[in-house]
């Protein structure tokens, strides 16, 4: 093989993997504006809709935590197909589920039971598929460039994170499961399409099990933690949003959503911005990107409270976005830098259960901290980013960590 067909083999194995983090995030997201509507409509209460969502998180928690090993035993590759076939399939059957549902061929007492299987299942297939990418894309990717890939996993996953919600949506015109079977079947063409062209000759198969990780004693620990952390800060400012814009300018229901969707697309759009096209182009360092990213969180944290006008909450909102988009690279990349090779794929798992964790708490959180007072959820941001930031000061310096 010629040295500009590996290299093109390359590039369309980094842009299909990619395409499968796009596809997972419309998966994960999709399904909060499919589902509660048609689950008001076959006959749930809200707080069954709502177990449904969270039992395929905590799942997700567990899951990715323990799919480390098997990645290394099977490989990468294998988990990713793995991971897309049975997304393309639960998915495919949660729509049919709720249409027999729908027709009333099945009760909502058996509809509740079967989708709660099903979004467990779910959980089970896509928590491998993150670690997978991750690890395979760091492999096949030199170190001077690895903030630039990781950040190209974050990005592609907050488009599909957007497109989740445009999907349902759209395809909902089609039928109330529509997106479901149209969203399955693009899962299953992407993990086709992995089949056929994804090759991944670096991997050595582990066919013993390797010693455990006493994580709490790794020198990664603290990365892992800032992990959690800036998830937690973003899905739990998404959630208290809505409050923040109807209490602060004193909206009713429609008008609340109407603003609350330019806030997050301008959120999502920043954050985007920054790692599809500023990380990579200035190929910026750890280093860098942690001081960028708590500095622009600061600056954001200090607008929610000091700008009291809708354009303060957008610059917020922006800023808050962009510093994400800095962040979550810096802190990744730093945990890829500090553990060996062989133990790459328990970090990515490892790193993506945390991640899970902090997406299911902080909606909880910073809501709780938020019925405390209006201004006391970015107080409490603005601490924990500079905390953040005088944890990595001391990695840096005194355990000898060179990023």
């Amino acid at each position: 093989m010629t040295l500009s067909n590996s290299s093109s083999n390359e590039r369309l194995s980094r842009w299909l993997l990619l395409s499968c983090l796009m596809a997972v995030g419309i998966g994960q997201s999709f399904i909060f504006t499919s589902l509660p509507p048609i689950g008001r409509e076959i006959g749930l209460a809200d707080v069954r809709i709502s177990t449904l969502i969270t039992a395929g998180a905590a799942t997700f928690v567990v899951a990715a935590f323990l799919w480390g090993g098997i990645i290394n035993r099977i490989g990468r590759v294998r988990s990713v197909i793995i991971g897309m076939s049975s997304y393309a399939l639960t998915i495919a059957l949660t729509g049919f589920v709720l249409q027999e549902a729908l027709a009333k061929h099945l009760s909502a007492e058996q509809t509740y039971y079967w989708v709660f299987a099903l979004r467990i299942v779910f959980s089970l297939g896509i928590a491998g598929v993150l670690p997978s990418i991750q690890t395979y894309l760091i492999a096949h990717t030199d170190i001077k460039h690895r903030s630039s890939t990781i950040a190209m996993i974050g990005a592609s996953f907050s488009i599909g994170m957007i497109l989740g919600p445009a999907f349902a949506s759209l395809l909902s015109s089609l039928g109330l499961t529509a997106p479901f079977y149209i969203i399955g079947f693009l899962a299953g063409c992407a993990a086709l399409l992995v089949v056929f062209f994804v090759k991944d000759a670096k991997h050595v198969r582990q066919f013993e099990k390797p010693p455990a990780i006493n994580w709490l004693v790794q020198p990664v620990m603290p990365f892992l933690c800032m992990s959690s952390l800036s998830i937690l800060a973003m899905t739990g400012v998404q959630q208290i949003m809505s409050f923040l814009i109807q209490d602060r300018f004193q909206l009713d229901v429609a008008q609340t959503t109407h603003q609350l969707g330019f806030a997050m697309m301008t959120m999502s759009c920043f954050s985007i911005l920054v790692q599809m096209i500023l990380v990579p182009r200035f190929q910026l360092g750890v280093v860098t990107l942690m001081f960028s990213g708590v500095g622009l969180g600061v600056l954001a944290q200090l607008a929610f409270i000091y700008l009291d006008s809708y354009v303060g909450v957008l610059l917020a909102m922006g800023l808050f976005g962009a510093g994400f988009g800095f962040l979550f690279p810096g802190i990744v990349t730093a945990q890829t830098l500090l553990v060996k090779d062989d133990q790459q794929s328990r970090l990515a798992s490892m790193n993506a259960s945390m991640q899970g964790l902090g997406a299911a708490l902080g909606p909880v959180i910073l809501a709780s901290l938020y019925q405390l007072g209006q201004l006391v959820p970015f107080f409490a941001l603005m601490a924990a980013l500079l905390l953040m930031l005088l944890v990595f000061i001391y990695c840096k310096t005194k355990l000898k960590h060179v990023f």
